[in-house]
């Protein structure tokens, strides 16, 4: 996992690049290749180069699947505004958001595991290490396999199920141009694939083979998936098996014994290695060779090297966080400082006018500049709305960032720089998983067991009742709003909250709101220095009114595929 750019050198030296073209090993023998299980591992780690997740460190999500949703808006009135009003979302576009077709990775993972059936034999004698090292190639290709289908599912329903080499001489024509299986056939299909690769994974790892795909982490991501099968946007006459087979296997992850909650929010993202107890599926960055750009692409101006202000928290967000005895934040009227006495992850999420960040701690004034003098106390080169790169909603970005990184001594800029973790699953998920499916089952109190360690590790404080804000006989239909207020901001920025609001059918309602930001002004009186808090819309939606309609909960599969295959059909809303 160490080597990369080696994996992904060699593994091109012996894949084949034309979907259509069985074998492209160029001058690395094949019987070598299949015989000797160092090559074969290499085969395998490019599966991690070309396919692990890393969610908003990548520059195309950084600027989409936060501020399309209704976490953040970027300081830039560029980015994303095309997604946010719809104006990207067609048949007959080609740049439609989340528009992969990702056979080209599924052949590469077929190939591989008829390969390793048919051609890398154990012998009779073979040692229990060897048959163990033989299951986990195959379990991690077919892990990979199954997340790229779910990559299409969640965005188009049903798609051609594909698990054999289909040669380019083939002349079945049901096998060149498959047709759509169900969504139905298409979750069942993941759901197994997952299931299956878990018991031929290992448990844990150690060494150099740490932050492979585990047991653990296939079914982790098993359950996901199926609480989206779950979800209304899949699930809409809310059958309760679905959420059943939800709960069973977030309890299988669970009674696996090995996962934990870090005890320090902050440092979920920075703690690398065995000792981080709650990273279930994360892909790692090294200082100075393997960076991202996250810690650059989200400075305050003052703070910032050539990028800033991607995603800048929205008001709807920090509203969310409750009070630091767990009850729901109410607004003041009329406001006075609205970020006293609240759920700690406030602080470790969001920078806010005069909070302090950075290695110098320096404070971050977010208040309206009202003077352009420098010298004037009325002046604020990070002030809402004080330049495009400054933040349009009164607040910055803290969450995932690394405080120690200094700009001034070329640490970061211009999209790298950071080398935090991207954590895809983590322990908090699946006891948020748990919480949900439970509740939807009956076991409302179960669900409220999650939520309650979740708050604990928060800060939130118990209470006498040692609910932590959660209220006593709470109604199935409460909690789940609960949960769902919980994952929003326990998981914000971390590319889950798009995709909840997609499963749970709440988009639409959501997403056509024009979202708020919080307009700061300083006054001065002799020696006291005091702020007012006003709410309004924040400035990029005043202009580009947020739309997503019915038909952007399944997206029109891609012209250029519909063109290459006849026997596709194109979903329904599209057509």
């Amino acid at each position: 996992m160490k080597k990369y750019i080696f994996y992904l050198i060699a593994f091109l030296a012996i894949s084949c690049e034309d979907v259509l073209d069985k074998k492209n090993l160029g001058a690395i023998d094949d019987s070598y290749v299949w015989s000797d299980p160092n090559m074969i591992e290499l085969n395998v780690n490019s599966f991690y180069v070309n396919w692990m997740p890393a969610g908003l460190f990548k520059q195309s999500a950084l600027i989409q699947n936060g501020i399309i949703s209704d976490e953040a808006r970027s300081g830039y009135n560029g980015r994303a505004v095309n997604i946010i009003n719809g104006v990207r979302f067609g048949a007959d576009r080609t740049d439609v958001p989340f528009q992969n077709w990702y056979y080209g990775g599924i052949r590469k993972a077929n190939e591989f595991l008829q390969n390793i059936e048919e051609r890398y034999i154990l012998p009779a004698n073979a040692t229990q290490a060897q048959k163990e090292q033989r299951d986990r190639f195959i379990g991690e290709v077919r892990f990979y396999r199954a997340h790229l289908y779910w990559e299409m599912i969640k965005v188009y329903g049903g798609v051609p199920i594909i698990t054999k080499v289909i040669d380019k001489d083939e002349t079945d024509e049901s096998l060149l141009y498959p047709k759509r299986n169900t969504t139905d056939e298409s979750f069942t299909f993941v759901i197994k694939e997952l299931k299956e690769a878990a018991d031929l994974l290992p448990i844990t790892y150690s060494g150099d083979n740490w932050g492979r795909i585990t047991k653990g982490a296939a079914l982790a991501y098993c359950a996901r998936i199926q609480l989206y099968k779950a979800s209304p946007m899949f699930n809409p006459s809310n059958e309760r098996k679905y959420w059943k087979d939800a709960y069973d296997t977030y309890k299988d992850v669970i009674e696996l014994d090995i996962y934990d909650l870090h005890p320090t929010f902050s440092e979920i993202w920075k703690e690398k290695g065995e000792n981080n107890k709650e990273i279930i599926w994360f892909k790692d960055y090294k200082k100075g060779t393997i960076t991202h750009g996250w810690d650059a692409g989200n400075m305050m101006r003052s703070q910032a090297v050539g990028d800033a202000t991607a995603n800048c928290p929205v008001q709807e967000l920090v509203d969310a966080f409750p009070m630091k005895d767990g009850t729901p934040y109410v607004k003041s009227n009329p406001e006075t400082n609205p970020y006293d006495y609240r759920d700690p992850r406030l602080r470790e999420t969001v920078v806010w006018n005069g909070d302090t960040y950075g290695p110098r701690n320096e404070k971050v004034y977010t208040f309206v500049s009202e003077s352009t003098d420098p010298n004037s106390p009325m002046y604020n080169f990070d002030g809402i709305d004080s330049h495009q790169s400054a933040t349009s909603t009164g607040y910055y970005m803290r969450k995932m960032k690394d405080e120690s990184l200094d700009g001034t001594k070329g640490d970061y800029g211009y999209g790298k720089g950071s080398y935090t973790q991207w954590v895809e699953l983590r322990y908090a998920e699946v006891l948020l998983g748990l919480a949900e499916a439970a509740n939807e089952i009956g076991e409302t109190e179960e669900g409220v067991e999650q939520l309650k360690l979740i708050r604990d590790r928060a800060g939130i404080l118990p209470g006498e009742n040692k609910r932590y804000g959660i209220p006593e006989n709470i109604s199935i239909d409460d909690f789940r709003t609960l949960v769902q207020n919980e994952r929003y901001i326990e998981l914000a920025f971390e590319d889950k909250r798009y995709w909840d609001l997609r499963r749970w059918k709440l988009a639409h309602l959501k997403l056509n709101n024009q979202l708020t930001a919080m307009e700061i002004r300083k006054k001065i009186n002799g020696k006291e220095v005091s702020y007012t808090y006003k709410r309004r819309v924040q400035r990029h939606d005043k202009t580009n009114k947020p739309v997503f309609l019915e038909k952007f909960y399944f997206l029109p599969l891609p012209k250029e595929e519909l063109l290459r295959n006849p026997n596709l059909e194109q979903n329904e809303e599209w057509k």
